[in-house]
């Protein structure tokens, strides 16, 4: 019956994650087109679009990606070629894989007989968790695009299931420090995240870690250590410039400064105001803010995610309704089974962590792929908590518990039924353009149309070149030897698309000149806003409800608009 179970689950998990994984999320944006070209370039050359062997950190933009993304990304592209579909399907597996790592974990963590008063089986628990995590909105709509943040959810419950598998055997610590290991490497919070866990785990399990012949951990150890070596490497070649520039420190010391210039003007006293207002403060005050935020009924359940540029549509909230009722049985069973509230305390702290690094960054909020660490904690926590009401309304008639049971399927039911509707629907003209759409449609044109000739891109199209160089299958030699002419390096930006202009072949990426570009043998790109002449477009591609969004004009072509 499990076995069946498992399956039914991991079938449904799968398919809500495929189907359609090429058209929805609409919209391709820059880091996908950016991790599939990379993956191409890597298959094709063993270096990144860069130039750069097997790197460890991945350039990209200039905001340097963790790289095992790209590298899972290798067999889909060498299978079915460089294209969305390849580029997406990895992490459809991943999302699904991550589904069964619960399951397996909540397996490993039932072993501590928790559900036994109540006679269900762990397994039974286990396919709870699985199945919450299976129909979780947050975790479909993360595994459906090439999002690297969705990793995290089945390399680290992979990590934690091998560590606690080891208490039992200690062959497997070896496989939680390749699991750990590879975690650092998927996802910037999970740079933060992974040791905590580690370290807590070890904290835990101290008294059978030590009972443990020393030449029998070596190795796991040893390995470990190797892959945080390499991170601690990678850091000090870009890998933590992602991090420092989206940092809440970013702006805190003059903001700290204004906030006491007003103090002072409303008459303040002077040492009061500089305690009261400072980079500490706002550093203090932006954190408290971000990190709660992730628990907030505006995240959870109203509003989800504050963008749409990871796949994440906004007014879909990141987790059933079912899961927040669910959660709430904790409660019950940390005070009626207190001989288990230490392990509960464990995984309650593990939650507690995941949103820091989140916290620990700037941005519009409410960010749904730096928080994605929250998952799968929040569904093991979900099926506890079934337990805990199962533990209270066994008190009362056994009819109660029916009733409530049938009520909570009746709501998950509407609750997928409803994510599902909002998900496969056509989202506003202001996610799409998060998504960057159409850029990649635009690039597709231009490799059937341009016949070699001069291509002006806007800089208005973010990072355009990446799109040039996926639609077109760019040869990853020439492109890299390309990105070495364009002084990136020399120019101390954060941001390739901060160049003044750059070229890529016969693309030149630059802010067009209305005077200057507007003649010549030439095509000119460049978005619906900046159009304002009555010279004809040669090819407008729209947006879904009609709107024009991006422009492509044929400096050969003098036809204008009050002339036909």
């Amino acid at each position: 019956m499990k076995r069946i179970a498992i399956w039914v689950i991991l079938i449904f998990a799968f398919l809500l994650r495929f189907i359609l994984i090429d058209k929805y999320p609409m919209g391709f944006n820059a880091d996908e087109a950016s991790f599939g070209y990379d993956a191409y370039s890597i298959l094709k050359t063993g270096k990144d679009q860069w130039g750069n062997t097997f790197p460890l950190v991945l350039k990209s933009f200039g905001d340097y990606k963790s790289p095992i993304f790209s590298y899972l990304t290798i067999p889909s592209i060498a299978v079915f070629g460089l294209s969305v579909f390849a580029t997406r399907l990895p992490n459809v597996i991943i999302g699904t894989l991550a589904v069964f790592a619960v399951y397996l974990l909540v397996l490993e963590i039932g072993k501590l007989k928790i559900s036994h008063s109540l006679k269900i089986g762990n397994w039974k628990l286990a396919i709870a968790a699985s199945f919450l995590l299976a129909v979780n909105p947050w975790s479909v709509m993360m595994s459906r695009g090439a999002f690297e943040a969705n990793l995290i959810t089945l390399f680290l419950p992979l990590g934690i299931y091998f560590f606690l598998r080891a208490q039992e055997n200690s062959k497997y610590y070896v496989w939680s420090s390749v699991f750990f290991g590879i975690n650092l490497f998927t996802y910037h919070s999970a740079k933060f995240i992974t040791p905590i866990v580690l370290v807590g785990l070890i904290l835990i399990f101290r008294k059978s870690i030590a009972n443990i012949k020393f030449n029998k951990i070596l190795p796991s150890l040893v390995m470990f250590l190797v892959f945080f070596g390499a991170l601690v490497y990678s850091l000090t070649i870009g890998g933590a410039t992602r991090m420092v520039e989206r940092s809440i420190t970013q702006g805190a010391l003059i903001q700290g400064f204004d906030e006491r210039m007003e103090a002072l003007s409303h008459g303040s006293n002077p040492i009061v105001a500089k305690i009261l207002h400072n980079k500490y403060q706002v550093m203090v005050s932006r954190f408290i803010f971000n990190y709660f935020q992730y628990y907030s009924p505006k995240f959870l359940i109203n509003d989800g995610a504050g963008d749409g540029s990871y796949g994440m549509i906004p007014g879909v909230g990141v987790v059933n309704m079912v899961e927040i009722v669910l959660f709430f049985g904790i409660i019950p069973l940390l005070f009626i089974e207190k001989k288990y509230k230490n392990v509960l305390l464990v995984v309650l702290a593990w939650l507690a962590i995941t949103p820091v690094p989140a916290a620990l960054a700037t941005g519009i909020g409410y960010s749904g792929n730096r928080a994605e660490g929250m998952i799968p904690v929040l569904q093991i926590i979900g099926a506890f908590g079934f337990v805990g009401w199962a533990l209270l309304l066994k008190r009362f008639k056994r009819i109660y518990f029916k009733i409530v049971l049938v009520c909570l399927g009746i709501l998950l039911i509407f609750g997928v039924y409803g994510f599902v509707r909002s998900y496969f629907k056509i989202p506003s003209n202001l996610v799409l353009s998060q998504q960057i759409y159409g850029s990649l449609e635009v690039a597709a044109w231009l490799s059937e149309n341009s016949k070699g000739r001069e291509v002006l891109v806007s800089r208005s199209l973010t990072e355009t070149q990446i799109f040039v160089a996926f639609a077109n299958a760019w040869d990853p030699i020439n492109f890299q030897k390309n990105t070495k002419t364009w002084g990136f390096d020399e120019s101390n930006l954060s941001w390739v698309d901060q160049l003044p202009n750059y070229s890529v072949g016969n693309y030149t990426f630059k802010s067009i000149d209305p005077i200057k570009d507007f003649m010549g043998d030439r095509l000119i790109v460049l978005r619906a806003h900046e159009f304002v002449g009555e010279q004809i477009p040669t090819k407008v591609f729209y947006y879904p409800d009609g709107t024009p969004n991006i422009y492509v004009l044929d400096m050969n072509q003098k036809a204008y608009a009050n002339n036909i």
